[in-house]
């Protein structure tokens, strides 16, 4: 669950809504220490909230930020273009590549160029 940002060596929590579980873990203790952690990673100050004005363009670097766009905005618009980049295999803080337990691989996304 602890990934280490490929370019600038930072730790993060690997989780949001994908984490179904953790290996290792039962279903009951998975659930509560991923509300846990998902709690932390919430709290006020450890969210970013963007004021946004015509024009604005906002990128999130999903390997280090967990993104979660609020349906509080009413009636008003809103126009959104998400694009997926594939990237490098998560690794953890003993340099461990993560392997996915169960679903697709990456192939069908753009591939990163570096």
């Amino acid at each position: 669950m602890v990934r280490v940002h490929p370019e600038t060596g930072e730790r993060g929590l690997f989780i949001g809504g994908f984490a179904q579980s953790i290996v290792g873990l039962g279903p009951s203790d998975s659930r509560d220490l991923l509300r846990l952690f998902q709690s932390y990673v919430t709290r006020p100050e450890n969210i970013v909230r963007v004021a946004w004005q015509p024009g604005d363009l906002v990128l999130f670097d999903n390997r280090i930020t967990q993104h979660y766009a609020p349906d509080d905005f009413g009636d008003l618009p809103r126009l959104l273009h998400r694009v997926t980049v594939a990237g490098d295999v998560p690794a953890g803080v003993d340099g461990t590549l993560s392997h996915a337990v169960e679903g697709d691989d990456a192939s069908h996304y753009t591939p990163a160029t570096a």
